[in-house]
C-alpha cells in the first residue's frame, strides 16, 4: 500500500542525526530511509528529501546512500539539486553536483559556479565547504 506524501514528510521529519550514529548499534536511520525512499513519484517528493538533507548535514545519510539512488534514477532532479545547493550546500548535494560534472553536462559551468558558491556558502557546513573545494580542485584536474 502506497503511502501519502504526508506520511513520508512526517517520517522524514522524525529522523535526527543520532539515528544515523555508525557507532550507535541501535541506530536504524538508513534502513527507515531506504523503505521511504521505495516510491515511483519523486517529482512529488523530491523536496523533502532535498530538506533532509539540508537539515541534517552532518549526518551519514549514505554514500551514496538511498536517498541519491532515488533522485539520481529521477532524470528531472538537477533544476532541484542546484535549488538545494543555493539554499544550503549539505555533503550530499555537494557530491551529487560532483557526480553531474563527472558526466561532463553542456552547462558544466553553471555547476562549477554552483560548487565555487557552496565552498564558501554561509549556511553550508564546513563539511560541504571543505567538499566543495575538494571536487572543485578534482574537476580543474579533469578539465
Amino acid at each position: 500500500m502506497s503511502r501519502s506524501l504526508n506520511e513520508i514528510a512526517a517520517k522524514l521529519r522524525a529522523l535526527r542525526p543520532a539515528d544515523f550514529d555508525l557507532d550507535n548499534v541501535e541506530a536504524n536511520g538508513g534502513e527507515r530511509l531506504a523503505a521511504l525512499s521505495e516510491r515511483d513519484d519523486p517529482q512529488q517528493w523530491a523536496p523533502l528529501l532535498y530538506s533532509l538533507m539540508e537539515r541534517l548535514d552532518e549526518a551519514d545519510l549514505g554514500s551514496p546512500g538511498p536517498i541519491v539512488h532515488t533522485l539520481e534514477a529521477w532524470s528531472g532532479y538537477h533544476p532541484a539539486l542546484a535549488e538545494s545547493l543555493r539554499r544550503k550546500p549539505a555533503p550530499l548535494t555537494v557530491w551529487m553536483a560532483n557526480r553531474v560534472l563527472n558526466l561532463d553536462p553542456p552547462d558544466a559551468a553553471a555547476w562549477l559556479e554552483l560548487l565555487h558558491q557552496a565552498a564558501k556558502h554561509p549556511a553550508a557546513s564546513a563539511q560541504a565547504q571543505s567538499d566543495a573545494h575538494h571536487f572543485l580542485e578534482y574537476q580543474a584536474t579533469r578539465r
